[in-house]
């Protein structure tokens, strides 16, 4: 049963890195999920860039901060999917992948309750309990 859990705390990953991504604007004219919701705010963040360097704006390293987390949180989910993909996979990773699956969790719930909003907020409180269930019932089997 602790591996099925497992498999359960990997799918919010997933489905929020997607969602995620397909929220994502392309260009500050995109109205998407993502978008400021005055447009006007787009248009100054492509016309900056960060202290760091010019050969970026503001707007696009936005963007591909909004998409490496989408990759982030899917290639999270997808790797529990492999430790769980079969028993004898999860047999011989448990031990360390059910206890990180757990933590790097609990990180993105510590994230999400400081910088985020309620529905990936809830997603992660669904993976995190599914993990802590897995971890448990691995400890007690």
């Amino acid at each position: 049963m602790s591996r099925y859990f497992l498999l359960g705390g990997a799918v919010p990953f997933i489905l929020l890195g997607v969602a995620h991504a397909l929220a994502t604007p392309r260009s500050p004219g995109d109205g998407k999920g993502l978008s400021p919701a005055d447009p006007g705010v787009g248009e100054a963040m492509s016309r900056s860039g960060p202290l760091l360097t010019r050969r970026t704006d503001m707007w696009k390293a936005w963007v591909g901060f909004n998409l490496s987390h989408s990759l982030g949180a899917v290639l999270f989910g997808l790797v529990v999917l492999l430790v769980g993909r079969s028993q004898r996979v999860f047999e011989a990773e448990a031990a360390v992948f059910v206890p990180l699956a757990l933590l790097v969790s609990v990180a993105y719930l510590v994230l999400g309750v400081r910088y985020w909003f309620r529905t990936p907020i809830v997603g992660i409180v669904l993976s995190v309990l599914l993990f802590a269930a897995s971890w448990a019932m691995l400890a007690y089997s």
